[in-house]
């Protein structure tokens, strides 16, 4: 049994593509608001792009459909986060399919609007250099991670992810997973085969670090699930 960490905060950790108030209120002013039910498709994979999204509120899973046909979850992003903004740079396809897992609220803004934005406020050029940087580091950890993160620490890193883009925190400090999540969703968003994803979750479900809650996972330790996720 490993030993608990002595990290502090028990909440989830700010989403990794968490969008600062001035971009947000750029949105808020020049952006058109899109709803989207549960299940509804916001784009596909290999659709145009047409600028990106802000998420006031709800849930999305990004996902790819792989060779076998399987659908290969890529990750989770709520409140706060922008999606779909390569198109704000280049004018290549969409690289995922974004869905809703929870009613959600957007906020959409084309690229000639963005543009005309940030060159009347260039803050909002600085922060959307921040976001690109961000998640270039988060593919390079990806990266790194295949090669140096054992199975079990790659699986709580998709636990993890998944913890900031929809976890829904308890009184009493837990995190419910409050959608359904497959062993071959943790196997996509980890980089492994599902046999070993099915493992390394069995290992963390006996540690006690996970448990379930009917058919949701329910993170019990998110401090000691970072720190296995670390590289």
């Amino acid at each position: 049994m490993r030993q608990r960490s002595n990290r502090s905060g028990s909440g989830a950790r700010r989403p990794v593509h968490s969008v600062p108030w001035p971009v947000s209120r750029a949105f808020l002013t020049a952006a058109k608001r899109v709803d989207l039910r549960v299940r509804e498709v916001l784009f596909h994979a290999g659709d145009g792009g047409d600028g990106c999204y802000f998420i006031r509120s709800g849930v999305v899973k990004a996902s790819v459909i792989a060779k076998d046909g399987q659908e290969r979850l890529l990750a989770v992003l709520g409140p706060g986060s922008l999606i779909g903004e390569l198109a704000l740079i280049d004018d290549e396809p969409r690289s995922a399919t974004i869905s809703a897992l929870k009613p959600c609220r957007l906020l959409h803004l084309t690229k000639s609007s963005f543009f005309r934005l940030a060159d009347g406020n260039p803050e909002v050029y600085r922060e959307a250099l921040k976001l690109l940087a961000r998640r270039l580091r988060g593919a390079n950890d990806s990266v790194v991670a295949q090669g140096t993160v054992t199975v079990l620490g790659r699986v709580a890193r998709a636990f993890a992810s998944l913890a900031e883009g929809m976890g829904d925190p308890q009184p009493d400090g837990r995190i419910l997973l409050a959608n359904k999540i497959t062993q071959n969703d943790i196997a996509g968003m980890a980089g492994v085969a599902r046999e070993n994803a099915s493992r390394a979750i069995n290992d963390l479900l006996r540690e006690g670090v996970l448990s379930r809650a009917g058919s949701f996972y329910m993170i019990e330790r998110l401090d000691e699930l970072n720190d296995m996720a670390e590289i």
